[in-house]
């Protein structure tokens, strides 16, 4: 019968160790996780990027960097846009100058997308301004065996132009004085 009791005496002492044990790994467990609750902060001041060169090859949304088209013009800045005797370029321009009329005749002033007013004139400049790359874009992009003609080019950026000065038309806001779209 000792013999009971003192294997129940050494089984009692090894569970008060492993309960000590198990304290002591709990109370770590929790040191840890408060630790990992409370990441330290960083605090970043300053952020530069210089590029020579940047191939965007699909862009959706607002992009907005360096000055804004209202701020160039409060500037009057001079951006080279392409060559005016090109008559693909003459052709877009043309249409350009014809749409927007057509296109915002209901509206009695343009914003763009900043929400900034803008106005025809400046509206024509920024589009005659990204022909040259969104030529170099529809060339690069065909796929057919001949080089695109100045007519098929002319058409395409008649169609791209098209489709953003709509898109530009239903981001207007709505007022009282505009008309029907």
């Amino acid at each position: 019968m000792q013999q009971l009791y003192h294997q129940i005496y050494i089984l009692q002492q090894q569970l008060a160790q492993c309960m000590d044990r198990l304290g002591k790994i709990e109370q770590q467990l929790d040191d840890g996780s408060n630790e990992q609750r409370s990441p330290s902060t960083i605090h970043i001041e300053k952020i530069e990027y210089k590029f020579d060169q940047l191939k965007v090859e699909t862009l959706e949304g607002t992009l907005s960097i360096g000055l804004s088209p209202t701020e160039l013009a409060k500037h009057n800045v001079e951006i080279p846009c392409c060559d005016t005797a090109d008559p693909t370029y003459e052709q877009t321009r043309q249409f350009i100058e014809n749409q927007i009329p057509t296109i915002f005749a209901g509206h009695s002033s343009i914003v763009d997308p900043a929400g900034q007013p803008i106005s025809k004139e400046q509206l024509t400049d920024q589009l005659l301004q990204q022909l040259p790359q969104r030529t170099e874009q529809l060339k690069a992009n065909h796929k057919g065996p001949a080089p695109l003609s100045n007519e098929q080019l002319t058409a395409l950026l008649n169609r791209d132009v098209a489709h953003a000065l709509h898109a530009l038309r239903a981001q207007q806001p709505k007022s009282g004085e505009e008309g029907s779209h």
